[in-house]
């Protein structure tokens, strides 16, 4: 890898950890306000994306070896945001949710095109190793379910109950769940040619 092309991959995982860290505040902020499965779904998913693009840039110029052991421990801590998600859904089970589908989709929206962002930025760079593989797979899944917010938000309007929001927020939390096992197990096999297979 050049010197330039490690600058350009190192600058895009800067720039991918900022964006990460606005999108947590507004998911945070508004999630808890209302506890909103799906947005604190999202804000776990972002939580874990902020330790692995962190997590990456501080490996970038070492060893495969030591890649691959860093891509299992953001694999185990996607696990761990996973079932932090999964709590909130069981909150929101129990009640504990106060929803406006406005607000929902409004930081569902600023989420995508946050996500957008940063997975096309991955994109160009996932080729390189597995600690970017992994980078783009948690920014592509992040993207995905920015949608699932924006249509939660949406359903929760059209229908005046928690239900799409507690259905979106469980699709996320088994979207960040398996996207962990998913970095586990390109972790435990060496990769010379990633391959963008779905997670």
């Amino acid at each position: 890898m050049s010197i330039q092309t490690d600058t350009l991959g190192r600058n895009a995982l800067i720039i991918a950890f900022i964006i990460n860290l606005i999108m947590i505040t507004a998911d945070l902020t508004y999630g808890l306000m209302m506890n909103s499965a799906s947005l604190l779904s999202d804000a776990a998913n972002n939580s874990g994306d902020v330790f692995i693009l962190g997590s990456s840039i501080l490996v970038l110029s070492s060893t495969t070896a030591v890649k691959n052991r860093l891509a299992l421990f953001k694999g185990i801590v996607m696990i761990a945001f996973g079932l932090w998600a999964f709590y909130h859904v069981y909150l929101g089970l129990i009640g504990a949710s106060v929803l406006s589908g406005g607000v929902i989709s409004f930081v569902g929206l600023l989420s995508l095109i946050g996500n957008t962002s940063v997975a096309l930025m991955m994109n160009k760079h996932q080729h390189k190793d597995i600690n970017f593989m992994s980078a783009f797979i948690c920014c592509r899944n992040d993207a995905i379910a920015s949608f699932g917010i924006i249509l939660a938000g949406i359903l929760v309007m059209m229908t005046g109950t928690i239900w799409p929001d507690i259905i979106i927020g469980s699709v996320i939390a088994i979207i960040v769940s398996y996207g962990g096992i998913k970095i586990i197990r390109l972790s435990l096999l060496p990769i010379e040619t990633p391959k963008d297979d779905c997670c």
